[in-house]
């Protein structure tokens, strides 16, 4: 079964690392990506897009595991020990889509594949 980006490929060698590093620092790379030229890299800008796409996953998750956490700790406070761990969990999932990202040249990635491609349509 072929995915919905199927064949796409990195043009050049640094399409792989602007790509893998706009996952690490979202949503600052992604705008620069889709203002610059970047964007004339098919490769580029689809991962632009799944990259802002990541950071609205990331910011609900904060916003979420923030009244979570508070609401936890206000019952037991001994656990500010250890939920304060979650807080790195979308950080360590950009780090793991950029290096699959800069080793494999790899575009399509469960959900987040399926989400940008609904929500931007012109790619």
């Amino acid at each position: 079964m072929q995915g919905i980006f199927a064949g796409i490929r990195p043009e050049a060698e640094n399409d792989k690392l602007i790509s893998a590093v706009g996952y690490v620092f979202t949503p600052i790379v992604p705008i620069i990506v889709l203002l610059t030229t970047l964007k004339n890299s098919r490769f580029n800008k689809i991962h632009a897009y799944q990259g802002l796409v990541f950071f609205g996953f990331a910011f609900a998750f904060y916003v979420l595991y923030s009244c979570a956490y508070f609401a936890l700790t206000s019952v037991a406070w001994v656990l500010t020990c250890i939920l304060w761990v979650g807080y790195f969990v979308p950080f360590v999932i950009a780090i793991f889509v950029g290096y699959r990202v800069y080793t494999n040249g790899q575009v399509e990635f469960p959900y987040l594949t399926q989400v940008t491609a609904s929500v931007f349509k012109d790619m």
